[in-house]
C-alpha cells in the first residue's frame, strides 16, 4: 500500500524508555513499513478558524539507546495532513486530555484509539458493567459505606480512578483501627473524584495477567510479577514481566468485552486480569509490547499494523 502520514500524540519523545517503550516499538515497525512519522506532545495541539493544527516534528526512529530518534522536520501542520494519529500519552486521565479528545474528533484523520472511544471506555470504572468479571467492588465517597464494604474481607484495595502505573493504589484493611482516617485522606488526595474499592485477591502474589486484545480478538497475554514486599504488579512500581499465556478463562473475558470495544471502534486495548477476575480495560496508552516480543517472539507492532493498513484500504 502507499506509504502512510503518521502522527503520535505522546508524552516527550526524550523521555522514552527505549528497550521498554510500546509507543516507540510501534514507530519503529512503522517506519519500516515506509510510513512517514511525526510526533506532538499534547499541549501542542490546538485550534484556530475551523482547523485543528499541532506543532509537530518529523523524526527518524531506532532502538539505539541514547539514540532512539532524530529530529528531521519541525513545523506546524494540519491535523487533517496525517491519514493516521495514534493517542498514546500516558494518564491521568484529567480535563485536559477529556478536552484534547474534543479536539481530535474534529480531524478526518483516523485517530487511534478513538477519543470517543477513549472517553467512553474509563480504565478503571468501565469494568463496572461487567460485575460478573470483576472482583467485588465499590466505587464512591462516604467513608462509613466504604467502611462496611471493607469490613466483608481480609482487606481491600483503594485505587484513585484516573492515575495510572500502580499510582494511587493502596492496601487497608478494615480491621486497622486507623481505617476511617486513612480512608478519608485517601479521598483527600483524590481530589473531588470517587474513589474505586475492591476486594483484595490474595493471588495477585503470582502475579497479574496483561491480555492484548487487537480488534476485539485476544492476541496474546504477560504475566506482571509484583516486587518483594508489596501487592502492585506494575512493571512502573518494581513490577517484572513474565510469560504468560491466553487460556480459556482469558477469552471468555475478551468475548464478554468486545462487543463494547467494538462499539467504540477499539483498535488496541489491554485487558488486566488477576485470579480469572478483570481489574481493567486499558485504551489510552496500553504498553508491554516489547516485553511480550522478548518473552514470546510475538510481534505485537506488526500484527497493529497489519490491522491498521487494512482499515486504511
Amino acid at each position: 500500500m502507499k506509504s502512510l502520514r503518521i502522527a503520535v500524540q505522546m508524552d516527550p519523545i526524550e523521555k522514552m524508555i527505549v528497550n521498554h517503550d510500546t509507543s516507540l516499538a510501534l514507530m519503529v515497525e512503522a517506519q519500516a513499513r515506509g510510513h512517514e512519522l511525526w510526533w506532538w506532545a499534547p499541549g501542542d495541539l490546538f485550534y484556530e478558524n475551523g482547523v485543528i493544527k499541532a506543532r509537530a516534528r518529523r523524526v527518524s526512529v531506532s532502538f539505539e539507546d541514547g539514540n532512539h530518534y532524530e529530529t528531521l522536520e519541525e513545523a506546524v501542520r494540519a491535523a487533517d495532513d496525517f491519514d493516521v494519529i495514534l493517542v498514546r500519552q500516558d494518564p491521568p486521565f484529567d480535563m485536559g486530555y477529556v478536552t484534547n479528545t474534543y479536539l481530535l474528533e474534529l480531524t478526518k484523520a483516523l485517530v487511534i484509539n478513538p477519543p470517543l472511544g477513549i472517553r467512553n471506555i474509563s480504565e478503571k470504572m468501565s469494568i463496572l458493567q461487567f460485575p460478573e468479571l470483576i472482583p467485588q467492588t465499590w466505587v464512591g465517597r462516604d467513608v462509613q459505606a466504604l467502611e462496611a464494604f471493607a469490613k466483608r474481607f481480609d482487606a481491600v484495595v483503594l485505587k484513585i480512578l484516573f492515575m495510572m502505573g500502580g499510582e494511587g493504589v493502596i492496601k487497608l484493611s478494615a480491621s486497622d483501627p486507623e481505617f476511617r482516617k486513612k480512608a478519608h485522606a485517601f479521598m483527600s488526595a483524590a481530589g473531588r473524584e470517587p474513589i474505586l474499592a475492591q476486594e483484595f485477591l490474595p493471588a495477585v502474589s503470582g502475579g497479574d495477567k496483561r491480555i492484548f486484545v487487537l480488534v476485539g480478538e485476544p492476541f496474546a497475554a504477560l504475566r506482571r510479577l509484583p516486587k518483594e514486599g508489596d501487592f502492585r504488579a506494575n512493571l512502573a512500581v518494581g513490577g517484572k514481566a513474565a510469560p504468560g499465556d491466553v487460556e480459556d478463562v482469558d477469552r471468555a473475558i475478551v468475548k464478554a468485552v468486545a462487543p463494547l470495544l467494538k462499539r467504540e471502534r477499539i483498535v488496541f486495548a489491554g485487558l488486566d486480569v488477576i485470579a480469572g477476575k478483570l481489574i481493567e480495560i486499558n485504551v489510552t496508552s496500553p504498553t508491554l509490547a516489547q516485553e511480550l516480543k522478548r518473552f514470546s517472539g510475538l510481534d505485537l507492532p506488526k500484527a497493529f499494523w497489519d490491522r491498521v493498513e487494512t482499515m486504511r484500504r
